[in-house]
């Protein structure tokens, strides 16, 4: 049944990304949340964490492309630090491939999704169109970019996992052959 969940999960995740043209708002919340929660059920013996690791930075590339489209035509003031920040998490991705180190992601973090969020929500609600403002953009800016660099380092250098670390849930990875 695991093993059943965590695909489904996947195959949801392919699915989902390419919604960000049709639904955008039900696609981000969706992508987002479906990353959250893999992790639970490849956990539970369906894959080795080394494995799931490859499998979640592919789902995860098909994600960023998919918003990069999306952000090139949808967010015309923002596409090129958008695309600055795409090609410098992709390089990161690259490397994570042929080296298999995720610590590698602590020197590329994840800006684009973070500051795509930021710029997404900002302009799809009003009440946070502030956020963008000529006042408030670098402090805006600031925030999302060190509390990724810290979320980087406690995943990928320290590796802390929440439901471990806070919950004492131990994940149960299947071991490799």
């Amino acid at each position: 049944m695991n093993k059943f969940l965590y695909y489904l999960i996947v195959a949801l995740r392919v699915l989902v990304a390419p919604l960000v043209f049709i639904w955008p708002l039900l696609s981000v919340i969706l992508s987002f949340f479906l990353d959250v929660i893999d992790i639970e059920f490849a956990s539970r013996r369906v894959l080795t964490l080394s494995k799931y690791e490859r499998y979640d930075k592919a789902l995860d590339t098909w994600w960023y492309i998919n918003v990069m489209i999306f952000a090139w035509f949808q967010m015309p003031n923002y596409r090129y630090i958008l695309l600055i920040l795409f090609v410098f998490r992709t390089i990161g991705e690259m490397i994570f491939f042929i080296k298999n180190d995720r610590r590698i992601f602590f020197l590329f973090p994840n800006f684009f999704e973070n500051i795509f969020f930021l710029i997404f929500f900002s302009i799809y609600f009003k009440p946070l169109h502030f956020l963008l403002s000529e006042k408030y953009i670098y402090f805006s800016l600031s925030v999302v970019i060190i509390a990724k660099i810290f979320q980087e380092w406690w995943v990928h250098i320290a590796l802390i996992s929440i439901p471990e670390y806070f919950f004492g849930k131990k994940r149960k990875w299947r071991k490799r052959k």
